[in-house]
């Protein structure tokens, strides 16, 4: 979503608005001369910040094939990422093989060409914000939404074959697009095979979710948590800091008895219980 860590929508408040997710990932591999990052997470502090890409895009080599399946998050390290992407030197081949919504469909703008799963969706809307404050307060916030929505419009404008104002239309009634959809509007320049999506995520903040990506309890239950996963649930769930939840990873790799796990791999559940426990004594946390 276009968060600008600014109101939520109508709807159930929560202290992330992702508040679920299952597969997240984010990594990037150099070779034979080219790179390819796997963003499947939500935009932001709780999940892939324009910091921690900026970082993977410097030891990038060559052509990028970016692969996308985000909800969006936090608007400004989007905008950032969009930017970053822009102004790498090589040729820059997005491929959006789940959703690309709100702030990930701005980062897919980056891409040179735009290849959009058959079964895949592309959303775009108008930023959101909290505030807190007087009417003077709320109206500058007004303000400052209406000029980071027109910027975004302007993105997507100078990027496709439909019109600013349409664009304009588009994103205030949070607007859902199919593979054809998308590349008929000009989001995406060519439509690719059909894929199963690696990470799925909890879309119930936003008002017209399509019933193919409403969230399913069962499913989400059945799936193999990955090392992206547990990191958030230590972050977000248990109230870890970033460094307390990445020092319990470690612990994790050490004491596994399989290969150290990859962000999409098999995660060794007995393993991330007594790191959690080791980690707790040497950190002296109590419940």
């Amino acid at each position: 979503m276009d968060l600008i860590n600014i109101a939520a929508p109508a709807g159930e408040r929560r202290d992330r608005f992702f508040a679920r997710s299952v597969g997240a990932k984010f990594d990037a591999k150099v070779e034979d001369g080219s790179t390819s990052i796997d963003l499947y997470d939500e935009i932001g502090y709780w999940g892939v910040n324009a910091k921690s890409f900026r970082a993977r895009l410097k030891d990038a080599t060559g052509d990028i094939t970016l692969r996308i399946n985000s909800p969006g998050g936090d608007v400004f390290d989007g905008i950032a990422i969009y930017n970053d992407l822009l102004a790498y030197d090589g040729k820059v081949k997005v491929e959006i093989t789940g959703i690309a919504a709100s702030i990930a469909s701005i980062i897919a703008m980056a891409g040179d060409d735009i290849t959009i799963a058959d079964n895949a969706m592309f959303m775009i809307h108008n930023a959101w914000t909290i505030g807190v404050g007087n009417r003077h307060d709320f109206a500058d916030v007004a303000a400052t939404l209406t000029k980071i929505d027109d910027a975004l419009a302007r993105t997507y404008a100078a990027r496709t074959t439909t019109g600013i104002r349409a664009i304009k239309t588009m994103m205030d009634n949070e607007t859902w697009l199919n593979a054809k959809d998308a590349m008929d509007a000009g989001f995406a320049t060519a439509v690719g095979s059909a894929s199963e999506a690696k990470a799925k995520f909890d879309l119930s903040v936003f008002a017209g979710v399509p019933k193919s990506l409403v969230w399913d309890e069962e499913a989400a239950a059945d799936a193999k948590p990955t090392k992206r996963d547990l990191e958030r649930a230590l972050t977000q769930d248990a109230g870890w800091s970033r460094s307390k939840a990445r020092i319990a990873m470690r612990e994790i790799e050490d004491k596994s008895d399989t290969e150290p796990m990859q962000d999409a791999g098999e995660v060794n559940l007995t393993a991330l219980a007594d790191a959690v426990k080791a980690v707790s004594a040497a950190l002296k946390i109590t419940k």
